[in-house]
């Protein structure tokens, strides 16, 4: 029953459903934004998940994890109450991993911090607005246009949308952003314009593997800003690559957008 509880809960922030924060009853956790995470696990997210927003917190009370935040991108992250990143947040809806599961990896590596390794498919969306809270742009999985469901059907055979909503982002302008996913394999981001067409595959990967003449084009453009360890990898629809790469100088951010071979696209 508590994993219920918890599992609906989470599926109504996803359909765009308002939780009373009040009202919640449940044994196992009570709710809030991402002012409830220690500082070091809000860095932590900064840090590995800059194209991400935290839309809800949980704070546990029968498990392992004190927290469990969920991104934007549907992805959850759990953290101990000290801060520290313990793995895939859905492994603690029920407290503590079973054995054999005493290690978790995100798309940042695996529990205690460790950086290294991998991707997940995510999202630039703002910057890694941390801010929590309710999304009003949200658009139901249902009220999606045909001709995107058709689109994502078509090329995507196998995936499930697990989250849609507008933005607006340079240079396209309002778009609608479509998070799918598959078991086994990693979260994708797909963008349409006004009219449903496709624009662009959104996955975030490792600053490292961003195009040297991306990374050139910051060093000699940005000096004394540093990078983040994720940049996203934009996949256009004529297959051109361009980057999203996340720098920092003190609390000034800046998102700057380039082509693959380091022409620059705009800034956020």
């Amino acid at each position: 029953m508590k994993k219920t509880m918890f599992l609906l809960m989470i599926a109504s922030i996803a359909a765009l459903s308002s939780c009373n924060k009040k009202n919640d009853t449940s044994p196992n956790s009570s709710n809030g934004t991402a002012a409830n995470l220690p500082l070091k696990a809000s860095q932590y997210i900064d840090t590995n998940y800059p194209d991400a927003s935290i839309i809800y917190v949980v704070a546990m009370k029968n498990s392992t994890a004190a927290y469990i935040a969920t991104l934007n991108t549907t992805e959850e992250l759990a953290f101990t109450a000290l801060g520290d990143f313990l793995g895939d947040g859905t492994l603690y809806h029920n407290g503590t991993p079973g054995e054999g599961d005493t290690i978790h990896c995100d798309s940042t590596g695996c529990g205690g911090g460790h950086h290294g390794g991998g991707h997940h498919g995510g999202g630039h969306h703002g910057g890694g607005n941390h801010g929590g809270g309710h999304n009003e742009n949200v658009i139901p999985v249902d009220s999606l246009p045909a001709l995107i469901k058709d689109y994502i059907s078509a090329n995507y055979s196998g995936y499930t949308i697990r989250h849609a909503e507008y933005d607006s982002i340079c240079p396209e302008g309002l778009v609608t952003e479509v998070v799918i996913s598959v078991v086994g394999l990693e979260p994708v981001k797909l963008y349409f314009d006004a009219f449903s067409n496709f624009l662009m595959q959104d996955n975030r990967i490792l600053f490292a593997d961003v195009s040297v003449a991306a990374k050139d084009y910051i060093t000699a453009n940005y000096p004394g800003y540093l990078p983040c360890n994720r940049a996203t990898k934009l996949t256009m629809a004529d297959n051109n690559l361009q980057f999203i790469i996340y720098i920092h100088l003190g609390q000034i951010k800046k998102n700057v957008r380039l082509n693959d071979d380091g022409t620059f696209v705009c800034e956020k």
